[in-house]
């Protein structure tokens, strides 16, 4: 009988442990929860060709601009802004007609940031 309220009072506490320590996790996955940052990657990894590129918006900022730019002098063969707000994803097919030799740099700007991806 003296054990009841000892079990009782265990199992209390380890119920309201449990809740706490899911809501805390779930709340930590949550990439808009406390974040601040943003992606930048291709869309299509096994296809050297394609130059489509996503962004991924978990920051506070939504002004985004890109250039695409080719070779070693940085020729530009694109750019454009656009908005993109905390929790979106976009995906850019850059207006190019045929892929040039050598390297293909994709820069992304956003405030101060600065991102690059390159094939």
């Amino acid at each position: 009988m003296r054990q009841t309220p000892i079990v009782i009072a265990f199992l209390a506490m380890f119920i309201i442990s449990s809740a706490f320590l899911f809501w805390q996790n779930a709340r930590e996955l949550d990439p808009n929860t406390g974040k601040n940052w943003w992606a930048l990657s291709f869309s299509v990894l096994d296809d050297d060709t394609s130059l489509v590129f996503r962004i991924e918006n978990h920051s506070d900022l939504s002004s985004f601009h890109y250039e695409v730019l080719v070779g070693k002098k940085h020729v530009r063969l694109a750019e454009d802004s656009f908005s993109l707000n905390r929790g979106e994803t976009i995906e850019i097919h850059p207006n190019i007609d045929q892929l040039p030799d050598g390297r293909v740099s994709i820069i992304v700007t956003s405030g101060n940031e600065k991102k690059e991806i390159y094939r």
